[in-house]
């Protein structure tokens, strides 16, 4: 059976022992790949839990236990975008999942794109669910995730919600950015702060948990920011991510058209299931490493990419700062519509040749 993870157990511990004061709302949030989505899922298991006393985890043996496993607990919703649906199963709480979970086809045989939002008649159709009292006289937990993932009309019909409290009831709000969220929503919940995880702590665990023949847990975990799950949901790709490496660097010679085109495939792969490398995750890779780049020639070190100092150094010095910001902040904006259907071929060109402008010298 699953423990908390090592980084959870202070807040574990602070949460189980004031249940008899808990609010009616909480906000568990912080940076994605640090697990707390499978502690929300976790903490509402045990609240639900029929066996389980003080900061002991859900029996996974009783009724309600049963229940919640089998996806039916009467006494639990969770309120999720639709593209997240066919992506639980087996996930923990990580961003992976991409194009290839995001589609669905209609009886027409026209595939359609599943939301990302979570809708208003989401919130709205746990008004029945509210209503009633709850079927084994203990709690009643409403999970939401991302809560981020709702729009201003959703926000503002849960608003309502929560102003109004439900006795024996439980929302467990999670997010990864909860400063996308509503103010009124915030104030409503208590926050519970889920930090990035000390790397003292992070790296042994990331050590026992990371699958055969990966590539080593320190490179890993600086490329994911030091979150041990994103670490992990990474691993699989270390030799696409190690060629990534060598194509960036070879732009200058060969060209962003060359190289859009030899990364095209990676995105089809993931389509047909395979890894899940898809244009989100590629620009985030792309903007990790001008990161780098803009803290060498500034700073004179790198965050994400230890291993890659020479290679980074290099390429500061073909490129201005000016330069190399600018194109961090196109690609924050071309990563907002990444999932998007575009032309796989004409993004990453666009991508690519908005890096190459950046580290060409004048």
């Amino acid at each position: 059976m699953k423990t908390i993870l090592p980084w959870q157990q202070n807040i574990w511990q602070q949460l189980l022992g004031q249940l008899d004061r808990l609010p009616h709302a909480l906000l568990l949030l912080g940076p994605p790949g640090g697990g707390k989505t499978e502690f929300a899922h976790r903490f509402a298991a045990r609240l639900l839990c029929e066996k389980a006393r003080g900061a002991e985890e859900a029996c996974g043996l009783c009724l309600p236990c049963g229940w919640l496993a089998a996806g039916n607990h009467p006494d639990f919703r969770l309120v999720q975008p639709e593209a997240a649906d066919s992506a639980d199963e087996g996930e923990e709480g990580g961003d992976a999942g991409g194009e290839a979970s995001s589609k669905s086809t209609t009886k027409s045989g026209v595939t359609k794109r599943k939301s990302e939002q979570i809708r208003i008649d989401q919130i709205r159709a746990l008004a029945d669910f509210l209503a009633i009292g709850t079927h084994r006289q203990g709690a009643r937990i409403v999970l939401i995730q991302p809560a981020e993932a709702m729009n201003q009309a959703t926000a503002n019909s849960l608003l309502k919600v929560l102003e109004e409290p439900v006795s024996s009831t439980l929302f467990l709000l999670v997010s990864g950015n909860h400063r996308r969220l509503l103010a009124t929503i915030r104030s409503r919940c208590q926050a519970v702060d889920f930090p990035k995880p000390e790397r003292a702590v992070a790296l042994p665990w990331l050590r026992a948990n990371l699958p055969a023949k990966s590539a080593q847990a320190e490179d890993l975990l600086a490329h994911v920011g030091g979150m041990p799950l994103a670490a992990v949901a990474e691993a699989g790709m270390a030799e696409r991510m190690e060629q990534f490496f060598a194509d960036v660097l070879a732009i200058p010679r060969q060209g962003p058209v060359a190289i859009a085109a030899k990364w095209e495939p990676w995105l089809k792969e993931g389509k047909d299931g395979g890894a899940d490398i898809d244009k989100q995750l590629l620009t985030n890779w792309l903007q990790k490493w001008i990161y780098d780049v803009v803290s060498i020639k500034v700073a004179g070190r790198a965050i994400y990419h230890e291993r890659h100092l020479e290679d980074l150094k290099a390429t500061a010095a073909t490129a201005t700062a000016s330069g190399l910001i600018d194109c961090y902040n196109e690609l924050l904006r071309i990563k907002a519509v990444a999932q998007h259907p575009l032309n796989a071929r004409l993004f990453l060109e666009d991508l690519l040749a908005r890096y190459s402008r950046a580290v060409t010298k004048k």
